[in-house]
Parts: structure tokens; C-alpha cells; sequence
């Protein structure tokens, strides 16, 4: 069970929120009554969207007790991805944080006095693999995303491996991303409650998001100061903006013990510039077809230059430099019967393993192939761009061209180019000669552009290949070339 022996510990804060404090007693006490409520609801799938509360807690864990099946809504996803997930998981009743307007959704009493629940007439039910707990929808790069059906006992078994890794007794973490989101719903709430801590939860507001936007910056660093955490989970913007914060005075609070950060690939010389901040990172590896979390580094097994080594739930093995993984597995995905019951999981994610550590190299499918030959994966040389801390986007162009270029949405607009080359140049020192980035073009209206992005914020390389044609092809042509006085 997530809560563990939690009659040991019944006194003990399980989770705290702005407004107040529950114990595990309290907590076990409120799911008991919701999983009874869930038992006697004729529906099977529920769907949850409200910002991180005791309530999305209680409901998941009540969820697990009733055996229903629960599907968190992303914030950032689109009305027409929403829609597209309410049909491909057959919803039949809907948590809310606010009230809807559909002709299809009916009003019923809430066991939650600050939530909405609707029960949704019409659902078709969907074809799930027998064992499906929860679905997890992906991005969608295409615009119609993917669930992947998760066993409840797959998630506790990755979040097991996680308390054992870790080693942290009772941690106090503090939720920063949606609880929506895979890592921070396992990472963040079963890893914490199985090891006897606090789940700290602050609504998106407190935390400076608008939407799913941080426009302040400042709150989520007071929310950081005030909470204490022990533990906290990042994406790479979230620790540049920590690495940022720290150049410019702030101070970590001394209780972090461990920063796991995931979802990209993070160069070294970031990780390294956190630690230099008393930010203890960590870098982690996973995906949602493998329940999260395969890989970690951790104080005892540490390489900056990595992604980590296997956690031990799964197999990790490379074939032709791409990562296929074994053992917990998810059970397909969401009305595509013939990927049920997977044996093993082709990722698409290259990577070279030395010494039991995965360094990730990239996306398969991202790799291109220089006017000499050269295969040239993109993340690599972009990653080693963004750890200057001068850019939010970079993207590396190449295909079919001599050398490399490079896109660049500047942190400040308006930055001087000599800085700019000065520091292309420095990252160049270390790249070999066929990766080093030759010509470079700022372009500030990537900032606005969301039709280049995929709902929580991922590339569409080929789309923007595609529109930004004429701005690569008049860079190559010499606009932004690095002046070899700059670059030597």
C-alpha cells in the first residue's frame, strides 16, 4: 500500500497545503471514505483536473483502493486534446476545480466541497488492457496524444525503487510541477508517502504559474524558501531558473538533500554550475511507457556526465545505440489493442553506457546527417549551448550542410551579438571539429510562435525546418557567421 504501515506514523504530517496540515491517520481515514463513495459509482473512469490539493491525493489513492481507473487532464493541454482524451479514455465522470458549461456534462454532488463532478452521458467505453489503473497521456506531437494504460502495482514498484535509491528517510518534498504529470505523481507523492514523509503541496498561483506559464519567478523561489523541502523534482528550465536565481543572491534553503531533474537531457556543466550553488542535482532518465523513472544518479552512484544507472525494476540494454527496455513495463496503450502486454520497449532514445551509467545522446529520430557523412545528434550540441544560461532555445540545424548552425531565442532580448559569438566560441573549444557550431541566427519570435511546440512545450523540429527555411538558408549564405577573430 502507498501509505505503508501508516499506524505508526497516524500522527505524523502525511501532506500540507497553504491552508492547513493532515496526518496519516486523517489521510487513511479520508481515503477509506472515498473509496467506499468510488464503489458506489456505477462508472469505471474518472478523470481529475484541479491544481495539486490534498484533494487530487485523496482521490488518487481512493481510486487505487476502489479499483477504478484515474486519468489526471494535463493543464496545458488544448481544448481539442482534452476533448480527444475525454473520448479515447470513455470518461464517465469528471473532477473539476471550476464549473463547465456542456450539454453532455451533468452536475452531481461532489464528495469534495471545493471541487465540481460531472458525470458525462454518452461515453463509449474504450479498450484498456485488463489491469489498467491509471492512463497518462502523452504531449502529442501530432496533436492527438497517446494514453498509456499503468497498472496500480507498476507504479508502486517504481516508486519503491526510488525510496531504496535514495535512501532518504521521512523527506519533506515539495511538489513543483502538476501532479498531472507522471514523475511528480510517483516521484513526488508515493515515493515520499511510502518512506513516511510530507508531500508539500502549493497551488499553480502560489508557485508564480499563470496558466501553465511562469510569469513569476520570484513566488515559485519564496514558495522554495518558505516550504524547506528536502526534496524536489525539476525539468531543465526550472533548474536554470534556480542556477539563475542563485548568481543573482538567492539562497537555497540548507534542508535540500536531493534535486532529481528529468525530462530533457541536462548538460554537465549545468549540473555542475547547481552543485556549485548548493543545489544537490541529480539527473534521472524515463519515460511514460516505462511507469517514469528507469535511471538515476544518486550520492552513492554519481556521474554529471550520465543520466545515471538502471534502478533496477528494468533491464536496460542498447542495440544499434538505442535504448530497449524490460521488466515494468506499461500494458499498452488506449484503444490500440495490438499494442497490448508489451515484452519489451523500444525507446527511440540513443545513449552510450560506460560503467553501468547511460549517458543519453538523443532522439533516434532527431539525428542527422552532416554534407560529409557525419551523424550529428542535435540534443547533444544544444545542451552543451544551453548550459551559458544566455539562451531558452536552441536549436541545431545541419542536414545535408557542411558544418553546423544554430537558432537562438536569447533569455534578453536584444543580446549583444559579440557576447553571443564569444560564447558560442568557448563551447566550440570543446566539441569536436565536425560539431562545432559555425553560423548562428537569433530569432526572437520563437518566443511567440506556439505552432512550433506541442502542448507542454516539446520541438517540432520538422515544423520549424520547414517555416524557418529561408532565415537557415540565408545563414548559411554568411548572416551570423562567428568571425574567426572571435572564434579563436
Amino acid at each position: 500500500m502507498i501509505l505503508g504501515n501508516w499506524l505508526s506514523r497516524a500522527e505524523l504530517p502525511a501532506l500540507e497545503w497553504e491552508e492547513g496540515v493532515m496526518t496519516y491517520g486523517e489521510l487513511a481515514a479520508e481515503v477509506d471514505r472515498l473509496s467506499f463513495w468510488f464503489e458506489c459509482q456505477p462508472g469505471a473512469h474518472f478523470a481529475i483536473e484541479i491544481s495539486n490539493s490534498p484533494e487530487w491525493v485523496i482521490l488518487d489513492l481512493a481510486c487505487q483502493a476502489a479499483g477504478k481507473v484515474l486519468v489526471p487532464v494535463p493543464p496545458y493541454f488544448s481544448r481539442q486534446q482534452r476533448a480527444h482524451l475525454f473520448a479515447e479514455a470513455g470518461i464517465e465522470y469528471y473532477f473539476s476545480a471550476s464549473p463547465v458549461t456542456n450539454q453532455t456534462f451533468s452536475l452531481k454532488e461532489c464528495p469534495f466541497q471545493r471541487l465540481y463532478l460531472y458525470q458525462i452521458a454518452g461515453s463509449k467505453t474504450p479498450l484498456v488492457p485488463d489491469g489498467t489503473g491509471k492512463i497518462t497521456f502523452t504531449s502529442g506531437s501530432t496533436g492527438n496524444p497517446k494514453g498509456v494504460c499503468l497498472s496500480h502495482q507498476s507504479q508502486k514498484v517504481v516508486a519503491e525503487s526510488l525510496v531504496n535509491a535514495t535512501g532518504i528517510a521521512s523527506p519533506r518534498h515539495l511538489c513543483l510541477l502538476p501532479l498531472s504529470t507522471l514523475l511528480e505523481n510517483i516521484a513526488g507523492i508515493y515515493a515520499p508517502l511510502m518512506a513516511g514523509g510530507c508531500v508539500v503541496l502549493r497551488r499553480a498561483e502560489s508557485l508564480g504559474f499563470e496558466g501553465v506559464s511562469l510569469t513569476s519567478p520570484e513566488r515559485m523561489l519564496q514558495s522554495i524558501s518558505e516550504a524547506k523541502p528536502s526534496t524536489l523534482i525539476l525539468v531543465p528550465e526550472l533548474l536554470q531558473l534556480l542556477v539563475s536565481a542563485c548568481s543573482q543572491g538567492w539562497q537555497p534553503p540548507a534542508s535540500l538533500l536531493f534535486i532529481a531533474v528529468g525530462g530533457a537531457t541536462v548538460p554537465a556543466a549545468l549540473i555542475k554550475k547547481a552543485r556549485d550553488c548548493r543545489l544537490p542535482v541529480y539527473q534521472g532518465y524515463g519515460l511514460s511507457e516505462c511507469v517514469s523513472v528507469n535511471t538515476l544518479n544518486t550520492p552513492a552512484k554519481d556521474n554529471i556526465y550520465s543520466a545515471g544507472t538502471a534502478l533496477g525494476h528494468n533491464r536496460l540494454v542498447i542495440e544499434d545505440g538505442e535504448i530497449v527496455i524490460t521488466g515494468t513495463l506499461f500494458l499498452g496503450y488506449v484503444n490500440m489493442p495490438e499494442s497490448f502486454y508489451p515484452t519489451a520497449v523500444y525507446t527511440g532514445d540513443l545513449a552510450v553506457q560506460t560503467d553501468g551509467f547511460f549517458q543519453i545522446a538523443g532522439r533516434k529520430k532527431n539525428v542527422f546527417i552532416n554534407s560529409f557523412g557525419r551523424n550529428i545528434s542535435p540534443e547533444w550540441i544544444e545542451g552543451e549551448l544551453m548550459a551559458t544560461g544566455l539562451f531558452r532555445l536552441v536549436v541545431l540545424t545541419g542536414e545535408a550542410r557542411p558544418y553546423c548552425g544554430a537558432l537562438l531565442l536569447p533569455y534578453e532580448s536584444g543580446l549583444d551579438s559579440k557576447i553571443t559569438g564569444q560564447a558560442i566560441a568557448a563551447v566550440n573549444q570543446h566539441l569536436p571539429e565536425y560539431a562545432r557550431v559555425r553560423v548562428w541566427q537569433s530569432v526572437p519570435e520563437l518566443a511567440t510562435d506556439k505552432t512550433l511546440f506541442t502542448a507542454n512545450r516539446k520541438l517540432k523540429r520538422d515544423a520549424l525546418a520547414s517555416k524557418y527555411q529561408s532565415v537557415i538558408d540565408t545563414m548559411y549564405a554568411g548572416s551570423g557567421l562567428i568571425s574567426e577573430e572571435i572564434e579563436a
